[in-house]
């Protein structure tokens, strides 16, 4: 068996599994590979659960043990499908580092990993799909919460300057998601979670499902819980070496999409950007 077959059987199996099973699939999903090149133990760690749930994955999916997994993706690693090279010199190179610029040096070489990763065919791919149907919607709505917070609002103010018709689902009182009554088919939701996923934003996705609304999801898993229910959804890392998953990838595919979309609009996102030049000059808005 190949590792995209073993990915297909893994997608088919989630849902049916334990919750300790579920997070280290999901490890295995988005860290394809890490599976290769780091120890059970290490994974495990990463994943945030026991040596033992590794291998229990394996053995569910019809393996001998997470070994014979970890030989799945090396095989892929062999057949040159994924560039290790590069991850290879920045292990050896964060060994290098001591004293106070380690953490400093780790945070930044992890944050360039992932900003290039946004680059790859597939991501490019999802972000000009989320792109395409957020550019046929009559209206944008914009959900976010607690980390994701920053990312929606700064979608919803910079495509906002270009003359977007974009709300973000934000007010006191928790009634932010008003702004959906009247909403239909033709108006889309721009939907930001990540894991650990908040209960909210899922409900105010549901609702918005069954209002014929269309969904766009800027996330960090093909397992996500946003991922079923989206018409489109681009996948970011958020892995990070401090105690708090990093944003940053989120904000730059949200910059993203705000500049394809002013770009798509053309003559009437110029025509914004000028008005908004002459209030910031009337206001004297900036130093």
């Amino acid at each position: 068996m190949l590792e995209p077959a073993f990915r297909s059987r893994l997608l088919e199996a989630y849902q049916a599994m334990p919750r300790q099973l579920r997070a280290a699939a999901q490890w295995v999903l988005d860290n394809p590979r890490d599976v290769a090149l780091l120890t059970m133990r290490e994974q495990a760690r990463r994943a945030g659960v026991n040596p033992a749930s590794m291998t229990r994955l394996a053995q569910r999916m019809g393996l001998e043990g997470y070994e014979s997994i970890r030989d799945l993706y090396a095989e892929r690693l062999r057949r040159g499908e994924t560039e290790f090279s590069g991850r290879a010199e920045a292990l050896v190179a964060r060994r290098r580092q001591d004293g106070d610029g380690a953490l400093a040096y780790d945070l930044a070489e992890t944050l360039g990993r992932h900003m290039t990763a946004l680059g790859s065919p597939a991501t490019l791919d999802q972000t000009t799909q989320a792109a395409a149907l957020l550019a046929k919607a009559a209206r944008i709505h914009v959900l976010g919460y607690r980390s994701s917070y920053p990312v929606a609002c700064h979608f919803a103010y910079v495509y906002g300057l270009a003359g977007g018709n974009v709300r973000l689902l934000d007010g006191p009182g928790g009634t932010g998601p008003d702004a959906l009554r009247g909403s239909g088919q033709g108006d889309a939701l721009l939907a930001v979670s990540v894991k650990p996923y908040t209960r909210a934003a899922i409900e105010v996705v549901d609702y918005a499902v069954t209002l014929g609304i269309s969904i766009i999801a800027i996330t960090d898993s093909v397992v996500s819980p946003l991922v079923g229910r989206a018409h489109a959804a681009v996948i970011v890392p958020t892995e990070s070496p401090s105690f708090f998953h990093t944003m940053a990838p989120a904000f730059a595919i949200a910059e993203g999409l705000a500049a394809i979309l002013a770009a798509t609009a053309g003559g009437s996102a110029l025509t914004a950007v000028r008005a908004m030049e002459h209030q910031f000059d009337m206001l004297s808005t900036h130093i």
